[in-house]
Formats: C-alpha cells, sequence, structure tokens
C-alpha cells in the first residue's frame, strides 16, 4: 500500500473513531519513514510555539498592569481580538502537518484563540454594547461556540474538545441563570449535569465530537459529579442507586467493545458510591463488614472485566 492509499484509509479511520489524528500521524510518520532531521524540526517548532505563546501571556499580563485602564473599550476588544485572531490563524495553518509535536502545538493554539474570543465579546459585552450583567456569561460561553465546532471536525483535538464542553456549561448555565425567576437549587443543577453529561458522552460515541475517549470520559465524570451534586441536595439514597446504576452500566459497555476506558470509569464509580450506597441504607448495622464484603466483589468484578476487556481487544487486533 503506498502513502496516497494509506492517508485515504486512515481518514476512513479517523472517521469512523478507530483512530485519532495523533495516531494517524504517528502511522503516517512511521510508513513514510521521514528524516530525524523533520521529526527534529518539528519538535523545534513546538518548542518555538511554546516560547512565544508565554512571551505574548507575559506581554499581555504587562499590558494589563501598567496600561489597560487607559486603553478605551474599542482599544480593548481589538487588542483581544487580534490575539485570538493569530493564535487561531497560527493553529490553522499548521493544521496539515502530521508530527506528533505539530499537532500538541496547533491543539494549544486553538484553545488559547477560543480563549481569547470569549474574553474579546465579554470586553465587547460588558464595556461597549451595556449587555446586562446577568446576561454576559451567556455571551461570554456562546462566542466560542461559533467557531469550536469547526475546529472539531477539521483537527479534533482534545483541548478543544474541552474548551468546547467548558464554553457550552458556562453558556447553558448562564442562560438558566438569567431566565429563572429563582436562583438555580442544587437539585435542578445536579439534574443538569446527569443529563447534560449523558448528552455529550453519547455525541462523542456518535463521532460528533472529536476524538471518541475522551468526550465518553469527560461525559462519564459530569454525569457522576451530577450524582454527588443530587446526593448533597437532600436525595442521598436516589442519587448514589443511580451512580451504582451508572457505574454498572459503563462496566457493562466496556465488555463486549473492548473499550478500557469505560471500565475504569465504572470501576471507579462501584468503589465511590456502592460503600456511601451501604452506609445510607444500613447506617452502622453492619456497615464496616458490608463495606468489606462489597470492596471484595467489586475487585472480583474489576477483574473480570479487565481480563473480557483485554481478551475482546485481543479478538479485533487479530
Amino acid at each position: 500500500m503506498d502513502v496516497v492509499d494509506l492517508r485515504e484509509r486512515i481518514d476512513v479511520w479517523i472517521r469512523a473513531g478507530i483512530i485519532d489524528p495523533h495516531q494517524a500521524g504517528r502511522i503516517l510518520a512511521l510508513e513514510s519513514r521521514p528524516s530525524e532531521h523533520v521529526g527534529r524540526r518539528a519538535r523545534i517548532a513546538e518548542v518555538v510555539g511554546y516560547v512565544g505563546a508565554a512571551f505574548a501571556l507575559a506581554a499581555v499580563a504587562l499590558l494589563i498592569g501598567e496600561a489597560w485602564s487607559d486603553l478605551i473599550a474599542w482599544a480593548r476588544v481589538l487588542l483581544a481580538g487580534l490575539l485570538s485572531f493569530i493564535a487561531l490563524g497560527a493553529g490553522v495553518l499548521l493544521r496539515s502537518r502530521t508530527e506528533p509535536a505539530l499537532h500538541r502545538l496547533v491543539g494549544v493554539l486553538w484553545l488559547a484563540g477560543l480563549a481569547g474570543l470569549a474574553w474579546q465579546v465579554g470586553i465587547l459585552a460588558a464595556e461597549v454594547l451595556d449587555v446586562p450583567s446577568r446576561w454576559v456569561p451567556t455571551v461570554v460561553g456562546a462566542a466560542p461556540l461559533f467557531v469550536a465546532p469547526w475546529l472539531l471536525r477539521i483537527g479534533r483535538h482534545v483541548l478543544v474538545q474541552l474548551a468546547t464542553l467548558a464554553a457550552l456549561g458556562v453558556t447553558v448555565v448562564g442562560t438558566l441563570s438569567a431566565l429563572a425567576p429563582l436562583e438555580l437549587d442544587a437539585l435542578a443543577l445536579g439534574a443538569l449535569l446527569v443529563g447534560g453529561g449523558a448528552s455529550w458522552g453519547l455525541a462523542g460515541a456518535g463521532g460528533w465530537l472529536g476524538p471518541r475517549t475522551s468526550a465518553e470520559v469527560s461525559g462519564a465524570v459530569i454525569m457522576f459529579i451530577g450524582t454527588q451534586v443530587l446526593a448533597g441536595a437532600g436525595w442521598p439514597r436516589g442519587a448514589q442507586v443511580l451512580a451504582v446504576v451508572l457505574a454498572v452500566a459503563f462496566v457493562a459497555l466496556s465488555l463486549p467493545g473492548g473499550h478500557p476506558h469505560l471500565l475504569y470509569i465504572g470501576a471507579v464509580g462501584l468503589f465511590v458510591s456502592v460503600p456511601r450506597l451501604v452506609f445510607t441504607l444500613f447506617a452502622d448495622t453492619f456497615g464496616a463488614p458490608a463495606t468489606l464484603l462489597t470492596v471484595g466483589v467489586l475487585l472480583i468484578v474489576m477483574a473480570v472485566g479487565l481480563g473480557r476487556a483485554r481478551r475482546a481487544q485481543r479478538i479485533g487486533h487479530e
């Protein structure tokens, strides 16, 4: 298979979620056998990019500390926009390079560009357009969402994915807080986290959010955080039962498809939620023996799950 055919096959694998661009770059680098000089040059470019970003951040910090208050609002908006444009544009120019070092650099540049875009829109909303303060978080969170999906589609970077998740969370919570006549209580926040985490994880499993593994992991973590928020909102038993059900579901989902990250998430969830559920239901009646028994059973479940997941991965590679 020549390099052109290999690139076409790798594009299919990326769209199917089998590999991510970082792995694709490593495969292409191995098959095309580039010289060590090219790899060294990519690493040097990555270091130079990080050093340049550090100098830019230092300059911005000095400017904010010394002259920021002297700048008019439009000057602040233009400065933040310029920094964002430079970071996003540099990432776009480098996105076609397959070297792992440059792939990492592109993710960092795009993350900085999205943060700069949110900063720019925040200044514009608060200081130029006089947007009501309760709507500023919504505007700031929504700004990166106009660019981040496109960046995810062309680059599939974990950092961009996490920035998208953060921007989406700020937008949703900000909108609900601005619209709700009362403050968002813990029960509503917990339900929002559980539902939002499930939606995010399913979208990631469908290949709509870039790297599948990181999307599923972040979605699962958000769901478990939501269950703990629900537990603290006066719903301890139901929340712990939900946490156990979710953990068991993740362990079950990891077995047939060979997804060890789901197994690890489920195992951690079981270790955290099952003992808490036991103490919630039975208090001190037989808490210590029940906890020891629970931990032992969980260890057995985890061992079986690991064995099944590794076997499924071996079969998939044969």
